[in-house]
C-alpha cells in the first residue's frame, strides 16, 4: 500500500494476518499494480528495505519487470534469516484459511519464488535458490546488501536519500576504530517491507525469550522426573496458540497436528458453525467490541466435537500428567486475528485436558507476569512462581508469545509513516474481507510468469522435484455454495488435451460423484479415453460411478476404467471458476465433443478428397465420384454440428449406443471418445454415403433417432449406429430383433452384419429360430449394414449404390405388404 503521495511504499507492516504466503502475494499484487500503472516505465532506481518474504518476493518481481536497478537491504547476514532456523516449525502456504476450500493444498502456486508446505528451514532454502536463481540471470540489476541496515529515509524533490549503515571495508577512515560506516544513497522509489519486527530478548523479567523462529523455542517433551510437568504459555497470538498444543502433546509436530485435526472423520461437520463465529467476531472486534470463542465453541463445537471423537482423538496425544497454563492479558482468551485452525486446536486441547484425569488446562487473565519467591509450602514443585492478578503459579518451562516490538522496527522511518496507520484501517475498514485475504489475481500471475519465462528464470526447487511427472496440468472440481468450482492450470475446455497426447493432466475431485452432480461423468469420461488423465479421489466413493459408466456398461466392449488415485497433489487452486453442476458439465462434454468432431472430420475429409483411409477405419473403397457426393453431404452436417452442440451431442451418442432414451445417452456421452473413434468414423462416413443418394437426409437431434430423410410420402427417422453391444449382448447377435424406434437403421459393424451372426453362433445363447435380417417380419425397419453389396456399388459409384439402395428400399416395402396382407385378408373376412 503506497504512502499517499510519494513513492514510498509499504508492504504488510500494518496488516494483521502475516504469513509468508499472505507476504509474498502482497508483494507480487503491489509490484503488478506499479507495473499496471506505468510508474516501473521509467525504469527507477528502486530499494527495497527488508529480506524477509515480502522484501526478496518485491525485489525479484521489480528487478524481472523492470529494467532499473532494485537493491534489497538487509541489516542481517543472509535473506529471510528468521526461517532459515528451524526445522520443527512447519509452514503452510494456504492453511491459515482453514477451514475455507483449497486449504489442504500443499503448494504455494506463486509464479516466482514458488514452494511447498514443509519445514521452515526447507521453504526457506527453496526460495532463497530461486531468488538467487534470479539475481543470477538479471547480474547487476538486482544487488543484496546484506548487513546494511538502513537508518532514515528522508524525501528529497522526487527522490529519496537513504542513510544506510555497512560494516567498515578497507579504505575507510580508521576513526573511530570498530565502528560501522554510515553513508548516503539516493532512489527514485522505496519499497518498505520490515514486518511487525523481532520478538524482544526478554518480556517477562527473568524469563528470557526463545526466538518462535529457533527449534529451542518449541515446547519440549516431558519434563525428566515430573509426573504432572507444568507449562506457562503467556499470550494469545498464533505462536502461542501453536505452542499450547505443542506443551500439551506427547509427540509434537505442526504438520501432524493440522493432518490430524483436517483429516478426522467428520471435521466437515464443524466448518459451518466455525465460518459463522469468525464472521460475529470480525463484526464484533470491527466495533470495538471483544468476543468470547471459548464460550461459542463450548456452546456450539462441543457438542459436535464430541460426537465425532475428535476430542478422544486429541487426548489420545496429550502428554500424560500435563499441566497447562494460558495467560492473556483480556478475559477472552483467543482473537479473531489469529487462525481458525490454531484456535481449535487449542481449544481441543483444552477440552481433552478437561476429559483425562491427569491432566489440567486453566485460563487466567491478569496484566502482566511477576516473578515471586516459591510460596511456603508449596503447593507443587516448580522452577518458576509468578503473580498473576494475585495468584501464585508455578511452571516447570515458561513460553512467552507476546509478538514482537513493532515499535521499534518501524522508529527509523517515522517521519515516512506518519498518518499511515490511520489510514491503512480506514482502508481496511472500507473494503473489509476483500482485502483481509490477499489473493493473486491472473493478470499478476501471468506477468511474472512471462517475465521469468522471457528472462530464462530456471524453474523453482518444487518444479524440478516433480520434473520425473512432467509438470502435469492440475485442476480441482469441489462444490462451492450449492455449485460447483472448477479451479487450476488448465480451463474446461482443455480437458481434451490429453486425448492429443499434449501433455498430462490431473482431476482433483475431493467430493463423492453424487455431490458433482452429471460432472462426474463428464470427469470420468475424459479419465477413462486417455492414461494421461488421473483422478485424484477417493476410490471408495469413485470405483462403483466409474465401473458402472465403463468397465461394466451394457453399451460398450473393452472399455476401460479411469486412473483413480488417492494421493494429496496441489497447486490447483488459481483462477476459480464458479458453475453450476450442469453447466461445467455441459462446457466439458461439448469441449470432448468438440475434439471427437475434428478428429472424424480430419479423416472424412481426406478420405472424400484423396481416398486415404489411415488405419482402414472406414474400409470401403468408394469410386471417385461417389467421395466428391460425401464431401457435399458431410461439409453441410459439419457445419450443422458445429452450430449446434446438442445436435452433435446427439448424433454421438446415438452412434454409440443403441437405446435411444435419456438415462441410457447420458451414460452413452461417456463412451464417445478416441477408444470409440474408429467406431464413430466408420458409422458417419457410411451414414454420409447413403445420405449422398438420399439427398435430404440430415442430422436429426429430437427422438426418435439422430437422422432424418425427408420424402414425399412422408419423413422417416433414421439411427446411424456403430455399437459395439445392446444391453449386454453383441450386436450382430440381437440386431435383428432389437425394437428400434426408427424407420430406417444404418449399422456399420465392419464386415457384413450376416457373416459375424454366422460366426459367432456357436457361442450364442439365442433361439436359432431368429429372424435373418433379409426378413423385415419382426421390426419392421429398413436395416442396412456394411456387406459385400454395399462395398462393390460404393467401389461402382452413385449409380451403383443408388440402384443398390433403390432395390433394398423396394424389397422393404415388398416384405413390409407381405407381412401385412394376411392381416388385411382377416379383417376383411
Amino acid at each position: 500500500m503506497p504512502h499517499p503521495g510519494t513513492r514510498f511504499y509499504v508492504i504488510g507492516c500494518y496488516d494483521s494476518r502475516i504469513t509468508f504466503y499472505s507476504q509474498q502475494v502482497r508483494a507480487l499484487l503491489l509490484i503488478h499494480a506499479l507495473h499496471d500503472q506505468g510508474y516501473l516505465a521509467t525504469n527507477p532506481r528502486i530499494a527495497v528495505i527488508g529480506a524477509g518474504a515480502a522484501g526478496v518476493t518485491a525485489a525479484a518481481a521489480a528487478a524481472l519487470v523492470t529494467t532499473g536497478e532494485v537493491f534489497l537491504f538487509e541489516r542481517a547476514p543472509n535473506i529471510m534469516p528468521l526461517q532459515a532456523l528451524t526445522l520443527r516449525r512447519h509452514l503452510d502456504p494456504h492453511i491459515f484459511d482453514w477451514p475455507e476450500s483449497d486449504t489442504d493444498d500443499p503448494v504455494a502456486d506463486l509464479p516466482i519464488l514458488d514452494w511447498e508446505k514443509g519445514p521452515s528451514r526447507q521453504v526457506h532454502d527453496d526460495v532463497e535458490a530461486e531468488f538467487e536463481a534470479v539475481a543470477q540471470r538479471l547480474g547487476a540489476r538486482l544487488q543484496r546488501r546484506m548487513r546494511q541496515e538502513v537508518k532514515s529515509v528522508t524525501p528529497q524533490g522526487n527522490m529519496f536519500s537513504l542513510s544506510i549503515e555497512r560494516d567498515r571495508e578497507q579504505g575507510d577512515p580508521a576513526d573511530p576504530p570498530g565502528s560501522r560506516v554510515l553513508y548516503p544513497d539516493a532512489f527514485d522509489m522505496v519499497l518498505l517491507a520490515i514486518g511487525f519486527g523481532r520478538e524482544p530478548e526478554q518480556s517477562v523479567p527473568g524469563i528470557p525469550n526463545r526466538s518462535y523462529w529457533e527449534d529451542a523455542g518449541v515446547p519440549g517433551g516431558a519434563i525428566a522426573g515430573a509426573a504432572h510437568p507444568r507449562f506457562l504459555i503467556s499470550g494469545n497470538g498464533d505462536g502461542a496458540l501453536i505452542d499450547l498444543v505443542a506443551a500439551g502433546s506427547a509427540d509434537f509436530s505442526h504438520a501432524e497436528m493440522i493432518r490430524v485435526i483436517n483429516s478426522h472423520p467428520g471435521i466437515a461437520q464443524l466448518f459451518l458453525p466455525l465460518r459463522s463465529l469468525d464472521v460475529q467476531a470480525r463484526a464484533a472486534e470491527a466495533a470495538g467490541a471483544r468476543f468470547d470463542y471459548i464460550a461459542a465453541y463450548d456452546a456450539q463445537i462441543l457438542p459436535l466435537a464430541n460426537q465425532i471423537g475428535l476430542i478422544a482423538a486429541v487426548r489420545q496425544r496429550l502428554k500424560p500428567g500435563v499441566q497447562l497454563v494460558l495467560q492473556t492479558l483480556h478475559a477472552e482468551a483467543f482473537a479473531a486475528t489469529s487462525s481458525a485452525l490454531n484456535r481449535l486446536a487449542a481449544w481441543l486441547v483444552m477440552r481433552a485436558c478437561d476429559t483425562d484425569a491427569q491432566a489440567n488446562f486453566r485460563h487466567l487473565a491478569c496484566p502482566d507476569l511477576i516473578p515471586i519467591a516459591p510460596p511456603d509450602p508449596a503447593p507443587y514443585l516448580a522452577q518458576h512462581w509468578f503473580d498473576c492478578g494475585g495468584e501464585a503459579i508455578g511452571a516447570n518451562e515458561v513460553i512467552v508469545r507476546r509478538g514482537p516490538v513493532r515499535e521499534a522496527v518501524r522508529a527509523p522511518f517515522d517521519n515516512m509513516l506518519a498518518g499511515f496507520d490511520a489510514e491503512h484501517r480506514a482502508w481496511l475498514a472500507k473494503h473489509g474481507d476483500a482485502v483481509r485475504v490477499p489473493k493473486l489475481s491472473s493478470a499478476a500471475r501471468k506477468l511474472f510468469t512471462d517475465a521469468a519465462i522471457r528472462l530464462g528464470v530456471p524453474m523453482s526447487q518444487r518444479e524440478a522435484r516433480q520434473l520425473a511427472n512432467l509438470l502435469p496440468a492440475r485442476v480441482q472440481v469441489r462444490t462451492n455454495n450449492g455449485a460447483l468450482r472448477w479451479s487450476g492450470t488448465a480451463a474446461p475446455a482443455e480437458i481434451t488435451s490429453p486425448w492429443a497426447d499434449a501433455g498430462s493432466l490431473e482431476i482433483a475431485c475431493p467430493d463423492a460423484p453424487a455431490d458433482l452432480g452429471p460432472t462426474s461423468a463428464a470427469l470420468i469420461r475424459a479419465a477413462a479415453h486417455s492414461r494421461r488423465i488421473t483422478l485424484i479421489a477417493d476410490p471408495a466413493s469413485w470405483n462403483r460411478e466409474a465401473q458402472r459408466l465403463t468397465a461394466l456398461s451394457l453399451q460398450a466392449e473393452g472399455m476401460p476404467m479411469p486412473r483413480i488415485e488417492n494421493r494429496q497433489t496441489g497447486g490447483n487452486t488459481r483462477d476459480p471458476l464458479p458453475l453450476p453442476a450442469a453447466q461445467l458439465a455441459s462446457r466439458l462434454n461439448q469441449a470432448m465433443d468438440r475434439w471427437m468432431l475434428d478428429a472424424i472430420h480430419r479423416h472424412i475429409e481426406a478420405y472424400c478428397a484423396t481416398g486415404q483411409d489411415f488405419g482402414w477405419r472406414i474400409g470401403i473403397e468408394a469410386h471417385d465420384d461417389l467421395r466428391h457426393a460425401m464431401a457435399a453431404v458431410w461439409q453441410g452436417w459439419h457445419a450443422s454440428f458445429i452450430a449446434d452442440p446438442a445436435l452433435l451431442a446427439r448424433f454421438l451418442q446415438l452412434m454409440v449406443c443403441a437405446l435411444d432414451a435419456d438415462d441410457s445417452l447420458d451414460s452413452a456421452s461417456v463412451l464417445v471418445g478416441p477408444i470409440t473413434l474408429d467406431a464413430l468414423i466408420r458409422g458417419t462416413a457410411v451414414a454420409c454415403m447413403i445420405a449422398s443418394d438420399w439427398q435430404a437426409t440430415t442430422p436429426h437431434g429430437v427422438r426418435p433417432g439422430n437422422l432424418k430423410r425427408q420424402r414425399a410420402a412422408g419423413d422417416w427417422c433414421g439411427h446411424s449406429c456403430g455399437a459395439s453391444r445392446i444391453d449386454g449382448k453383441p450386436l450382430a447377435l440381437c440386431a435383428a430383433d432389437f425394437m428400434w424406434q426408427t424407420e430406417f437403421v444404418i449399422l456399420s459393424l465392419q464386415g457384413s452384419l450376416k457373416v459375424a451372426s454366422e460366426a459367432e453362433e456357436a457361442f450364442s445363447t439365442l433361439d436359432p429360430s431368429q429372424p435373418p435380417l433379409t426378413d423385415t417380419a419382426g421390426s419392421g425397419q429398413l436395416i442396412m449394414t456394411i456387406d459385400d453389396a454395399l462395398r462393390d456399388a460404393a467401389k461402382a459409384g452413385p449409380a451403383a449404390l443408388h440402384a443398390l439402395l433403390e432395390a433394398a428400399e423396394t424389397g422393404h416395402f415388398a416384405a413390409r405388404r407381405h407381412a401385412i396382407l394376411p392381416i388385411d385378408a382377416e379383417n376383411a373376412a
